[in-house]
């Protein structure tokens, strides 16, 4: 039934967005000029989102036929605001046709190809050099069966977002930005965040400095943190409401040695009121990257977070102090006959109300890029994250804590499993079987860390748990499959399905959970707005 329904609503909805893509490409949102491959920063949430399975190396670039010499010079477009370091090193499929950056935009783009000129084209001789606007419009239909192993606990429903930013530079060296948000859930009861907010601030800044590649940088104000592939601190791009900052960060990269440091707190979403942080709950931390300085063809990112929390749940339930530090580093590289391998580990040492935290993760993946048709990458991965094996003992807690993660594919494109108290052991094989297109299919095999913990999910408290553990570990299975496709006007279409079996440890009791989602479109454009010839 549900299938049923999920197919005449996405006719529809494709229909309205493909009018919406057509409308919006009128106004020449940006296309790439001749051989210049799109601006996608490497270390962008969307894409790293897959990279730790390799899925979807980077796309040939866009080619278009070149304009008449009258438009013959293309504007060279810097990283957007918010962009963070290029950590990818050459050869290392973790970029994907998906980037959260705005492609290169040339003037005469749209006027060549539509016979007009777009709204951006014309302003850009009326407005000073010093101001830019950029957005994003995002569309998602998802629907699923028997959610949380639930029978007859089915829904279908569409997701929509959209993202408008000012970027001010009134000289070289400092930046103003703001981007306002506005996110929205029809046909989904109760339509709250993580999935409706609407209208707020999501970013607002001040950047004094450069952070990107040329020394010193500093930004005070609303914010996105995301560092390395985004396991313990990320902006959960793939839920509709993503997570923002308020902090402050230092940045020196320069050279193949980056160090960002930090100070923030996790900003709260409220549909229909102000989102703010709470009091209370500090997280700060610094961050290291070595690129090629260690071992060659390798990247090496050591960090190191300090959280504070107030009204943090303890092992009995009640609310209380949480001191919690976490230590770990990312090693990711090349090997020869095209290999490529990505590990990340981490131990916690800290504090959780009367209990002392003994807590670690990991993550390792190897792959391998065959230079033959449809550029086949089978790979394997394997994660863990520890487990509590008593939870009537308050003085110690062995539960491993992601913190602030982006959830999405880390452990299956279902995102029913959180990295707390689980083992997955995951193979996969990506293809491309066209410069635009690639195809990625994985299999998943998950158990708990410890039988006598939970099954903790991406998000809430508890799915499953026997005290006894009497259950044994094993969870179940999971089938994904996925395809990305891309588009010249910077739009992206991207579908997924998932099947998962899990024996959920209360009774052994096997049941299905079905997830289909589709993503439409998703645009991102920039209008630089730059003064004409002679003007000052």
């Amino acid at each position: 039934m549900l299938t049923n329904v999920f197919s005449l609503k996405l006719a529809t909805r494709l229909l309205i967005i493909n009018g919406l893509l057509a409308f919006v490409s009128g106004f020449a949102i940006a296309q790439s000029g001749p051989n210049a491959a799109p601006a996608v920063d490497a270390d962008s949430p969307e894409a790293v989102a897959d990279d730790d399975s390799g899925q979807n190396a980077p796309a040939t670039p866009v080619q278009t036929t070149p304009p008449p010499a009258a438009s013959s010079t293309a504007n060279t477009i810097p990283p957007r605001p918010d962009a963070g370091p290029q950590p990818t090193p050459p050869g290392i499929p973790l970029t994907t046709a998906v980037t959260t950056g705005p492609l290169p935009y040339r003037p005469g783009d749209a006027a060549r190809v539509n016979g007009t000129q777009s709204v951006s084209e014309r302003l850009m001789g009326d407005l000073p050099h010093w101001i830019k606007f950029e957005g994003e419009l995002r569309d998602r239909v998802e629907g699923y069966e028997n959610a949380s192993f639930k029978p007859n606990n089915s829904d279908l429903y569409d997701l929509y977002r959209m993202h408008l930013g000012m970027l001010l530079q009134p000289i070289n060296w400092i930046r103003f930005y703001i981007e306002t948000s506005d996110e929205r859930a029809f046909d989904k009861a109760p339509a709250i965040p993580p999935y409706q907010n609407t209208w707020d601030i999501k970013k607002a800044y001040v950047e004094l400095g450069d952070p990107e590649g040329s020394g010193f940088g500093l930004r005070v104000g609303r914010q996105e943190l995301f560092f390395g592939n985004g396991r313990f601190i990320g902006n959960s791009w793939w839920s509709n409401v993503s997570r923002s900052f308020d902090a402050v960060r230092g940045t020196y990269d320069k050279n193949g040695f980056r160090l960002d440091l930090f100070i923030a707190s996790v900003v709260i979403s409220r549909d229909g009121e102000v989102d703010h942080h709470n009091e209370g709950n500090n997280l700060s931390g610094a961050y290291g990257t070595l690129k090629d300085k260690l071992i060659p063809h390798s990247q090496i990112e050591p960090f190191t977070f300090w959280h504070v929390q107030n009204g943090a749940t303890l092992k009995n339930g009640k609310l209380g102090h949480m001191d919690q530090w976490t230590y770990g580093v990312r090693w990711l590289g090349t090997l020869p006959a095209n290999f490529d391998y990505r590990t990340e580990m981490a131990i916690q040492r800290g504090t959780l109300g009367p209990s002392d935290i003994r807590a670690w993760t990991g993550h390792w993946t190897l792959g391998n890029s065959i230079p033959v048709f449809l550029k086949p990458r089978p790979f394997i991965e394997y994660d863990y994250a520890s487990g509590d094996p008593n939870s009537k003992n308050l003085s110690e807690t062995q539960t491993f804590d992601p913190i602030y993660p982006s959830t999405h594919d880390k452990l299956g494109l279902a995102d029913q499993i959180g990295w707390r108290n689980i083992r997955d052991l995951r193979v996969g094989l990506d293809l491309h079987p066209a410069k635009k297109w690639a195809l990625n299919t994985s299999y998943h095999d998950f158990w708990l860390a410890n039988a006598h913990d939970s099954l903790y999910p991406t998000r809430g408290s508890v799915v499953a748990k026997d005290p006894t553990g009497n259950s044994g570990t094993h969870v179940g299975e999971e089938f994904d499959s996925g395809d990305l496709q891309t588009n010249a006007t910077n739009g992206t279409r991207r579908g997924n399905w998932s099947s998962d079996r899990r024996a959920v440890p209360e009774g052994h009791d096997q049941r299905k959970e079905l997830h289909l989602s589709v993503l439409p479109v998703r645009l991102r454009f920039l209008v630089e707005v730059k003064a004409s010839e002679g003007r000052a």
